[in-house]
């Protein structure tokens, strides 16, 4: 964790992504049991090596200073994006300027189709609208959560429990700094900003998911004999059919 921490925020000057994966990393150590003691010593690092990078790099402490006085900046480079932004959020209103009708996203406000793209949202379609996109992805995350409660075996869980981690953390930098609550980083909306990396590594981590829950049980009534047999049967199946390697639980079962 320190090296890509170091790689990714010092050597490729992106703090937002380190933090992702740092978050990422930490929630999977906690679910596979590391002590708490622990946890809160890499937490202690974290923090002090996130103080260190900003406080040595210039456009960092303006996006921090930003965040602590934005109406005081909006006149500079560092916080014209934070203030036009905003503008975006409250020109929304309720139900938003419609598609099509956007004022911010012609020249107004920086990156409209990636870090920005929730405040573009928002003003197209309002406060009822943005509402509607959060609810869709608290059904998401909703979803990996049972998936993580009812998985076979540990590997599986750790594996939804990255993804769930990843994006959840992804969607509160990307909203939180579009309304104020958290200062700016380049972090892109999970499944709404453009892009062709973003969209392909999330499908993949996706498919992943789909994958364990193709294993995981959502019933919580007993599975009588017959039904074990007929399960044992279908997965023996599956493996004849050889999906070149993909995973499930079963007798190879990772410990």
């Amino acid at each position: 964790m320190g090296i890509t921490g170091f790689v990714v925020a010092f050597v490729q000057s992106d703090l937002g992504s380190a933090g992702v994966i740092v978050v990422m990393a930490t929630i999977m150590a906690f679910v596979a049991g590391m002590p708490m003691r622990r946890i809160l010593l890499i937490g202690v690092v974290v923090a002090l090596g996130t103080i260190l990078a900003v406080a040595s790099t210039p456009y960092r402490r303006d996006r921090l200073q930003t965040y602590l006085h934005p109406e005081a900046n909006c006149s500079t480079d560092a916080g014209h994006q934070a203030c036009q932004a905003l503008i975006a959020v409250g020109s929304g209103g309720l139900f938003g300027l419609g598609l099509g009708k956007s004022v911010q996203a012609y020249g107004y406000l920086p990156e409209a189709q990636n870090d920005s793209i929730f405040a573009i949202y928002a003003e197209k379609f309002g406060f009822v609208g943005s509402v509607v996109l959060l609810m869709l992805f608290m059904t998401l995350f909703a979803r990996l959560r049972l998936i993580i409660e009812r998985a076979p075996d540990m590997f599986s869980r750790l594996v939804v429990v990255g993804v769930l981690a990843w994006l959840s953390t992804q969607a509160i930098i990307n909203i939180g700094a579009m309304i104020g609550l958290l200062p700016l980083k380049g972090i892109t909306l999970p499944l709404i900003s453009y892009g062709g990396t973003s969209v392909l590594f999330v499908g993949a981590a996706l498919g992943l998911v789909f994958q364990v829950s193709h294993y995981t049980s959502f019933t919580t009534r007993r599975v009588t004999t017959g039904r074990q047999r007929d399960r044992k049967a279908y997965e023996h199946s599956i493996d004849r059919r050889r999906f070149g390697g993909a995973y499930h639980p079963g007798a190879r079962s990772r410990p």
